[in-house]
């Protein structure tokens, strides 16, 4: 038994020495060329930002709060070649749009509509036009919205030739009760051959109406309370040519201050003096005098009860760039002096 296990090692042992001494080769895989590991960013998760490009339609986008209430209208000015002007009323209750040329025919309303599209008025210059009736080109414009909400004061503009510079800018004058309709005629000189050139203007509380004769008078321009339906006739110590758009008259008193003029010419105007015209006493006093051309001093508001701003700029025509600075004072109506004030 002890000889067979030896005999058993033995046998394995030789088997073991036997595998030691072969030699296997054991094949590699194949080498492969090394790829370049791509680079991968990651998306943000935040939605990317889009910037729009706008190209503009042949319709632009309002520019004003008061076009873009216009063009949502859709009844305004319907048949009519285009809106030539217009203005929202200051409380935001009313549009008043001049209509151009309407449904081709010669005529050119002022269309007045309620924003809550239950009222709508129209006004024609047919109506009140003496020497004709009138074409596209006499249109009605808004001139004034009264402060206490009633009425919508509108003009017709003159055609003729010097018109706004000796007077007659406006050649009609309606006022319209918003609430009803009804139109008032307040001056008409539609008709050269039998009126004057006129001009007038609107006391700043809506009390009064400043007006020039429209037919050869004895005075010189006439006072006419919007509240009464009383006239006053106003005759100037100072006979010189007036016009009334640039008077003002006070909201504390009646008392008026206008510029007398040498002469009222083409694109020259030449103010002589500033004169006050008290209504309640009669007192007629010139506050300033002998005023030369390139001088003038031209009424722009009250500022209290005693002082009136004025400038060295005429307010109704456009100031240049290479023109003199515009200078401005308080005139004291009492005294007749001027003082400085802070730019307005």
């Amino acid at each position: 038994m002890k000889i067979l296990l030896t005999t058993l090692a033995v046998v394995i042992l030789g088997i073991l020495f036997a595998s030691c001494g072969r030699v296997e080769f054991i094949q590699s895989p194949p080498t492969e060329e090394k790829q370049r590991t791509p680079t991968v960013f990651l998306a943000s998760t935040t939605p990317p930002t889009i910037t729009a490009t706008l190209t503009p339609s042949e319709t632009p986008y309002p520019t004003t709060p008061e076009q873009a209430t216009i063009e949502a209208f859709d009844s305004l000015c319907i048949g009519s070649k285009e809106i030539s002007m217009s203005e929202i009323s200051p409380n935001g209750k009313w549009i008043a749009a001049l209509c151009y040329w309407k449904n081709g025919k010669e005529e050119s309303p002022l269309q007045v509509v309620s924003l809550d599209s239950s009222k709508e008025w129209n006004i024609y210059y047919r109506d009140y036009g003496k020497a004709h009736i009138g074409d596209r080109h006499d249109g009605i414009m808004p001139y004034r919205w009264s402060k206490d909400e009633r009425y919508l004061y509108a003009v017709a503009g003159s055609r003729e030739s010097g018109c706004c510079w000796i007077g007659g800018k406006y050649i009609l004058l309606v006022r319209l009760d918003l609430e009803t309709g009804a139109l008032e005629e307040l001056l008409n000189t539609t008709n050269p051959s039998t009126t004057l050139r006129n001009s007038f203007t609107i006391s700043e509380d809506d009390n009064y109406l400043l007006f020039t004769p429209v037919t050869e008078q004895s005075y010189d321009f006439a006072v006419l309370d919007l509240l009464s339906g009383e006239t006053r006739i106003i005759e100037l110590e100072e006979s010189k040519p007036i016009n009334l758009e640039f008077a003002i008259m006070s909201p504390y008193e009646d008392i008026i201050v206008l510029p007398l003029f040498k002469h009222i010419e083409y694109n020259d105007y030449v103010i002589d003096s500033l004169a006050l015209v008290d209504l309640s006493s009669s007192e007629q006093r010139i506050l300033v005098s002998d005023l030369q051309k390139g001088e003038e001093l031209f009424p722009i508001r009250w500022i209290d009860m005693e002082h009136v701003l004025i400038s060295s700029a005429n307010p109704n025509t456009f100031h240049y760039s290479y023109e003199p600075p515009i200078k401005y004072w308080g005139l004291n109506i009492r005294t007749g002096k001027r003082e400085d004030v802070d730019k307005p």
